[in-house]
Parts: C-alpha cells; structure tokens; sequence
C-alpha cells in the first residue's frame, strides 16, 4: 500500500471517528434535554386537554343548573305532575341539549323520568350503572357539598367513558348528613359520552389520542405495572412513558364519580420534538461530515503538494538507484523544510556510498587475491606432499644403481683389454664375470622401471601444481575448461598421485565403482576436490590412531547425477559442525587452515554439483559426498 493510501485511510478513518464520537457525545448529552422539553411540552399539550374536558363538564353543568332552575322542573319534583314529563321530555330533548343521558330524580334517588341515547344511533338503550329503576348505587351523583349545589364527574360504563354533571332542584337539604347534603326537591342528571367525536372535540387539531382506564384494564406500558403504581400512590401526578408505537403516551389519575376508585386517563402524542432532535442531531452530523470532507480535502491537497509528492520524487530516485545500480544520480531537491534536509542527506550519503563501494571493491580484490592465494597454495601443499614423497623415492631407488659393481668390473677388466676372450674362458675371475653382469643388468632393469614410475608420479604432481598456478594467475572469475572424461580414470590418477602418501600411512584403499558414461568435468577441478578429500580422510584416519585404517571410494548413479563417495573409519564430525566443515576457515585440526573443504565445495557448485558431508558422530568415521550432473553440460548450468 502506497504512502498516500495510507495517509487516506488514516484521514478518512480520523474523520469518522471524529463524526462518530461527535453524533455519539450529541445523543448522549442533548437527548435528555430534548426527552424533558419534550414531556415538558406534552404535559402542556395534557393541562389543554384537561382544560376542554373541564369546558366540557362546565357545560353539562351549565346545562343541569338551568334545567335545575326551570320551574316547570321545580313542579315536575316537587308535585309529580306527571303532564310536564309527558308534554316536554322525549328523544328530542336530549337531541337539542346535545347530551347523551337526562335523568330527573327525586330526593330518595327514585327516576321519575330518564332516557339514554346510544351516541351514533342515537337509539334508546339501558346502561347498567345508570339504571332507570333507582340510583341508589349511584348516589355519588346526588352527594352534594356544603355551598355547591352541582356535582361534575367522570364515570366508566359498560359503552365507555361518560361525564356527568347533575344539580339539586329546589336547593339542598338544611339537614346535612355528614359532610354532603341532599337536593331539597330531586336532581337532574346529564351525561355526555366519551365517544370518537367527542374526543376529536376535546383534542382538536392536535395529533393526540385520549384513552381513559379503569385501574383493571390499565395498560401497563413498557415497563409493566409502573406506571398504575406510581399513580395511585401519589408518588407522580403525570407518568409519561415511550410506547412500542414510538409516541409519547402521558397518564394522569381522576377518580370515578360512581366508585370513588381512580381512573387512568392517557393520552398519546406524536413525538414533534424528539423528531426535531432527530432532525437536528442527523443534521449535525452531515454538517460535521461535510466540513470534515472539506477539510479533509484541503489537506489532502496541501499534503499531496507538501509532503506525498516529494516523498514520491524521493522514492523514485531510490527505486532508480537501486535498479540501475547507479551512484551518480541525485535527487537535488532544493527545500528547507525536514524532507529538504532528509534529499540533501539523501545525496550526502550517495556520495559517501560512491566512496565506500570502491573501498569495499578495492578490498574485495585484495581479499578475493588473498583468498586465491590461500587456496592455490593449499592445493599445492597438498599435491607437493606426494612429490616429495615420490623425489625421496627416486632418490632411495638411484641410490639403489649398482654404480660401484660396475666400476670393480671395469676396474678388473682394465688390465686384460688386449686378452678378453682368453680372461673370460681361462680366468677364474672371468668365469664368474657373465653371472654378475647380468645379474646387474636386472637390477637396472628393475630399478629404471622404478625410477620411471616415479618420475610419472613426480611429472603429473607437477603438471597439477602448474595447472593450479596457471587457473589462479588472474584474479578475474574465468570458467574452467570442461571435458569428457571418466570418473573412475580420474580418480585412479589421484590415488596414484597419493599412492606414496597412502603406503607411509599403510592405508588400505576399497574401491566400489558402477559404469558410469564419460561426464564433461573441469578435470583439474574435479582432481582438486578428490585430493582434498582423500587427504582430509587419511588425517581423520590418523586421527582416531585405529588399527584398521581403511578408505572407501565409491562411484554409482543416483537418478540424474552421479555420485563420489569417499568414506574412511577415521574421527568421524558431530552432526552439528556437517555443515560447518565447509565454512571458510573452520577447521577441528591444530595445524589445519579451514580452506580445503571450502575450495572443495566452491569448487563442485563451479561445475554445477553439491559436496556435503554424513557422519553418525565422534569416532564412527564420515563420508564426503561429491554429485555431479549428468545430463547437461557445466557450461549451461553456469551460463551467465
């Protein structure tokens, strides 16, 4: 991901968090306020509604006091004259009253004469707690305080919710009885139901519902019986309570004319304020989004100009440097803010790179010459121990030439030159001169072929040792001359090579060869690592000082490669150093340099193959592995 993906991302991020915690801190610490405004308002909208129903009740009252006021009434109650019922009460009445209930009693509760409407039909019907035959259970009705000669009330009946409002005719009763007192004559009786258009009248325009509920069927809200507790024992005078409906529903206590027992009246209201937070708190965060976006932007783009551009500018002349390998190049961004500084240092270090690259080619040349050096002449050393052992062996062998023999029998045939036919049948000396002459002539004969042989030995010794020299005059990486060859004829040439070397240390040499096709090899390398190794086994033999002293060289094909095995019975290396055997300069011997294994093993990846080492631990002997590719030529696996 790219720097300026980043620095997005990180922005962007930065920007809803901000939003986010900014909408969240809103919610939290404005919405209690709204949520009071809001029941605040309700409780308003609540006091409106009770403020129509008292309207309400002060017209049935209004109405009740005039009937209550007729003298035609006062007759009616006072005489029983039945003409004023049967002349002026019907279904009319209550029609043009625009009420729902008329009753007119007399003092004892007896219904002289009632009526009741159904509010839609406006048909006759009964209502159980207004019965027509008496209203003694209803007597709240005719209860009437000291000073006041109306009662107003609210009552729940099987049709619904009806308000009443009744007066005393002809006054009240002198004798009260307790704290109320009778009508003096009867009462009238109105009531009005609770129905829809009634309660569209009381709520008028406003988006609110009325309900009213006995203590029984009270809904119990969102929180069960609360809210009937709260009121009924007076702990609040309104409960307000969010319902599943998403309105705001306020309850109110009022008691029943006719039990005395609360009734719940509730009413339910859009939530026009929790909306308007709502509206408020979304605006709020577009508005944060938006100026965030803006800003964001803003500085997007002075990021882009101040800081992403030249970091980009920077990185591309890096990435250039560094495929092009090319210390020359600068980035000469002129600035003199911290990314001026960082290209000016940027270009310093080039420069000081430019220097420290030569230096670092410089020594490289005199450490790879070094190391050259060190290898040749280790390779050398290893090649002149067989040369030296072979010239002591032409010089033990010349010393063998029966030089003085010959020069006695010179020395006696001398004096008989003129006579030799006669000195060599006549002579007792001469007789015997045939027997010893040849036996000298063999043992000249069996000593050339001797001094020959060695001198073989002595002369591939020396063609090895300049062939190393001649691959190491130049310090330049050349590849080696690869041709075909046979692994087993090579290999055979080291051990007589080595063969002086191997009788001293009375060597025994087991030889395991499977037919392998010639293999192009660089024959020289290939003579290097064996010698190496075959060294490497006989010290490890000499090492361990066991009395059978024994190396195995093993030749066989392993799918693709072949494979050189030269195992011994020697020290043997613990698992943990079978690799570091061929680390430059590692060595476990007191007059070992550690370059051997090394050369050895930069040799065979040189011709395309592997050396590695298997051992099963200290003193149980080590086998050194040497594979090589059969089915493609070196030069193709080093191509360049």
């Amino acid at each position: 991901m790219s720097l300026r993906s980043k620095i997005v991302l990180i922005l962007v991020a930065v920007v809803v968090l901000y939003a986010g915690v900014d909408n969240l801190s809103l919610r939290l610490f404005t919405k209690p306020v709204y949520e009071t405004w809001e029941v605040e308002r309700a409780a308003k909208e609540l006091a409106v509604i009770d403020d129509q129903i008292a309207d309400e009740f002060g017209d049935l009252q209004g109405k009740a006091q005039l009937y209550a006021g007729l003298e035609d009434v006062v007759g009616f109650l006072r005489d029983g004259d039945r003409t004023f019922a049967a002349g002026n009460l019907d279904v009319a009445v209550l029609d043009q009253a625009e009420i729902d209930l008329l009753f007119f009693c007399d003092r004892g509760g007896q219904v002289l004469w009632g009526e009741i409407l159904e509010p839609q039909t406006r048909e006759p019907f009964s209502l159980r707690e207004m019965p027509r035959d008496g209203l003694r259970s209803t007597r709240a009705v005719m209860n009437f305080l000291a000073g006041e000669d109306y009662v107003t009330g609210l009552m729940v009946t099987e049709r619904g919710p009806l308000l009443v409002a009744s007066a005393a005719v002809g006054g009240l009763d002198p004798k009260p009885a307790g704290r109320f007192r009778a009508a003096a004559l009867g009462t009238v009786i109105l009531g009005r139901f609770l129905d829809d258009d009634l309660r569209r009248q009381i709520e008028g325009t406003k988006a609110t519902n009325l309900r009213i509920h006995d203590v029984g069927s009270a809904p119990a809200g969102p929180d069960g019986g609360v809210i009937v507790d709260d009121l009924t024992t007076g702990l609040k005078e309104v409960v307000s309570r969010i319902g599943a409906d998403g309105r705001l529903h306020l309850y109110r206590q009022v008691p029943d004319l006719r039990t005395g027992e609360p009734l719940i009246l509730e009413a339910s209201l859009q939530r026009e304020v929790f909306h308007r937070y709502q509206q408020s708190v979304n605006y709020a965060l577009v508005s944060t989004l938006a100026g965030a976006c803006l800003f964001l932007l803003v500085l997007l783009v002075l990021l882009r100009h101040i800081v992403i551009h030249p970091l980009s500018e920077l990185t591309r002349k890096a990435i250039e440097i560094g495929r092009s390998d090319d210390t020359t190049i600068r980035v000469d961004m002129v600035r003199d803010d911290e990314i001026g500084q960082l290209a000016g240092e940027f270009d310093s270090m080039l420069e000081d790179l430019a220097l420290s690259r030569a230096q670092v080619v410089k020594s490289a040349r005199l450490a790879g010459m070094s190391e050259v050096a060190t290898g040749v002449l280790h390779n050398v050393g290893n090649v002149l121990n067989s040369v030296n052992v072979s010239a002591r062996l032409v010089s033990r062998n010349a010393e063998k030439l029966s030089a003085e023999d010959l020069e006695q029998m010179v020395d006696i045939l001398r004096p008989h030159a003129d006579d030799l036919g006669r000195f060599m049948s006549e002579d007792p000396r001469g007789k015997h001169f045939l027997p010893f002459l040849l036996q000298v002539t063999d043992s000249l004969v069996v000593t050339k072929r001797e001094l020959l042989e060695e001198v073989g030995q002595l002369g591939q010794g020396i063609e090895h040792i300049a062939e190393l020299v001649r691959s190491q005059q130049s310090i330049t990486v050349t590849k080696g001359v690869f041709e075909k060859t046979s692994l087993e004829t090579e290999i055979e040439g080291v051990l007589r090579i080595l063969e002086p070397t191997l009788d001293t240390a009375k060597l025994a040499v087991e030889r395991e060869f499977e037919s392998l096709p010639n293999l192009s090899v660089d024959r020289h390398r290939l003579m290097e690592i064996l010698v190496n190794l075959v060294k490497n086994a006989e010290q490890a033999i000499d090492e361990h000082g066991a009395e059978d002293k024994r190396i195995t060289l093993r030749l066989r094909r392993t799918n693709d490669k072949a494979r050189i095995e030269v195992a011994d019975n020697g020290i043997g290396i613990e698992k943990k150093y079978l690799t570091r055997v061929f680390q430059n300069g590692y060595t476990t011997k007191q007059s070992g340099q550690g370059f051997g294994l090394h050369i050895s093993a930069n040799a065979a990846v040189e011709m395309g193959g592997s050396l590695t080492a298997e051992s099963k631990g200290v003193g149980q002997g080590a086998t050194f592995i040497l594979e090589l590719p059969l089915d493609k030529q070196q030069e193709s696996a080093h191509a360049a």
